[in-house]
């Protein structure tokens, strides 16, 4: 009789013990304690636990590389690329108000730096290539996918719902990979391999000039 006095006393969640400690039941953590325990100051230690692991999850350190999603690396040399971005951060304002969801990284900017964690290590070749985007994690995303996670971030993701089905996914692989091989040629008048050759070139004379005007700097200071 007593043993089921004592069971009834039992709820599901907690249970009564003489070591007053916490343990997994099942899906359940069961609270053991004598029938004289301060019930008060289990409540107070309780809460003071739980606040502790949630002070120490909102403290934890923001690991993103940039406050939106996704970083798109683009050709602003590319009228029609340049179009589709412009378009697309409108939309991102428009939608997400004063939180934008994409990031938007010119690869002809004269600031444009690959080693950047935030680019992903694309470098201006690959840049060209193919349309690249790195999400805030540092997954770095190639092609049509970029596209299909832009359009989901500004609520547009069922456009390119299809390109993931079985039968179309190969079939859009391709036809974006002829665009991609072609699409300097047809947008910029040159070739990919003349672009990136400009394009070094140019970073050599700079860093000729640079290294002159250090130099000379160092003289001065001599």
């Amino acid at each position: 009789m007593t043993m089921m006095m004592k069971t009834a006393r039992t709820s599901l969640v907690f249970c009564m013990t003489a070591t007053s400690s916490l343990r997994p039941v099942g899906a359940f953590v069961v609270l053991r304690t004598p029938h004289n325990y301060n019930y008060g100051s289990s409540k107070l230690a309780i809460r003071l636990a739980s606040t502790s692991t949630s002070t120490s999850a909102s403290t934890a350190p923001d690991r993103r590389l940039f406050p939106e999603q996704v970083n798109v690396i683009y050709d602003s040399k590319c009228s029609v690329c340049k179009l589709e971005i412009d378009w697309l951060s409108r939309r991102d304002q428009r939608i997400n108000n004063c939180s934008p969801k994409l990031k938007m990284t010119d690869l002809e900017s004269d600031n444009y730096n690959p080693s950047d964690p935030a680019n992903g290590n694309v470098s201006y070749r690959e840049g060209l290539a193919a349309i690249h985007a790195v999400t805030n994690d540092g997954k770095v995303l190639k092609g049509v996918e970029v596209f299909a996670l832009a359009y989901q971030q500004v609520g547009l993701g069922w456009l390119f719902a299809i390109t993931k089905w079985p039968v179309f996914e190969p079939l859009v692989q391709v036809m974006y990979e002829i665009f991609a091989k072609y699409r300097t040629n047809v947008t910029r008048g040159s070739s990919l391999e003349s672009l990136v050759q400009a394009y070094e070139e140019k970073k050599s004379l700079e860093q000729q000039k640079k290294s002159a005007q250090d130099c000379d700097t160092c003289k001065t200071n001599a």
